[in-house]
């Protein structure tokens, strides 16, 4: 093994550590241990849900975007999907507020009675997915557009016209 020497203060040659190979022995133990807490952390699955049926079958969540919400408002009967979305803009402050981050709540429902809703979390219903609170903001308004008919308007199929605007 090579020798290394440094000068002293006294201007005398002494013998010193060969910091090269501590530096790579402690480079390859680093990087040993940054692939063994990969490794073990590879077992982690984020928001996805398997359904067990013959095949494995992932459902993604919605992306908060304009095109992605009207859309399932949309195929989900929802009555007029841009006021919809509209409040949900003001609800979320454009999809940042923690409660529609955490929550998965991107129409501030409160305290619905729900088998969609998980709980609640700041007095606000907490869902597996955005999807599930469309689900619920529509189940809501479909509730309410019930009791329309005969006391908003004289027309008996009021939210039936309503529905054929869109």
């Amino acid at each position: 093994m090579k020798k290394f020497y440094v000068m002293g203060s006294d201007l005398r040659l002494r013998q010193t550590i060969n910091y090269r190979i501590l530096f790579l022995v402690f480079l390859v133990l680093f990087c040993a241990s940054l692939m063994a807490i990969a490794y073990m952390s590879n077992n982690v699955t984020i928001n996805t849900l398997k359904i067990h049926t013959t095949d494995t079958v992932y459902i993604e969540d919605l992306p908060l975007t304009d095109s992605a919400i009207t859309k399932e408002l949309t195929q989900l009967g929802c009555m007029l999907p841009n006021v919809a979305l509209a409040q949900f803009k003001i609800e979320t402050g454009h999809f940042r507020s923690a409660i529609c981050r955490e929550n998965k709540n991107i129409a501030g429902i409160r305290n619905s009675a729900s088998k969609l809703s998980k709980g609640l979390n700041r007095g606000h219903n907490v869902y597996s997915t955005y999807r599930d609170c469309l689900r619920d903001y529509v189940r809501i308004q479909n509730k309410y557009l019930k009791n329309i008919d005969g006391r908003y308007a004289e027309a008996k199929d009021y939210t039936e016209q309503l529905k054929k605007v869109r």
